[in-house]
């Protein structure tokens, strides 16, 4: 009887172990999953899989803050190269073709354009419209936050 015993416990430990191993990186261990501009980004232009693959899990990624749309507001855009001119903010310039809709917790101090900074926020692979700037995303970071490299 305790041999027994012995052998669903055993059987119990092996399926949680396998269930546990098999959950993502973050599910498991509660850690981001660090992303880069490549990684969201084809050669051409286009989203890649990475975007819904991270859907609802918390990421990482290095950029540099494009100038904020509209004073007050909790959204940025986070770009693979620094820019000079608020690309957004004229009709007749051209946006660069690697961007990351930043939503944040609070209202956005800007942050020089040649600074690069890190972003954590919570994928979201749901297009959107956002309400103060009308801009629209096919997908956003959430509840993010960032700070600056040295």
């Amino acid at each position: 009887m305790e041999m027994r015993h012995a052998q669903q416990i055993s059987i119990v430990k092996i399926l949680f172990l396998s269930t546990f191993l098999s959950l993502s990186p973050l599910s498991a261990f509660g850690e981001n999953v660090t992303l880069k501009f490549e990684d969201i980004y084809d050669r051409d232009g286009n989203l890649s899989e990475v975007i819904s693959e991270t859907d609802k899990q918390w990421v990482t990624i290095e950029g540099f803050m494009a100038p904020v749309l509209k004073a007050g507001v909790k959204f940025f855009v986070l770009t693979k190269k620094p820019l000079e001119v608020c690309p957004f903010c004229e009709p007749d310039a051209e946006w660069p073709p690697d961007i990351v809709p930043v939503f944040t917790k609070r209202v956005v101090t800007e942050v020089p354009n040649w600074r690069r900074i890190e972003v954590t926020g919570l994928m979201s692979d749901e297009p959107h419209i956002d309400q103060d700037t009308s801009f629209y995303s096919k997908f956003r970071l959430l509840k993010s936050s960032f700070t600056p490299i040295k």
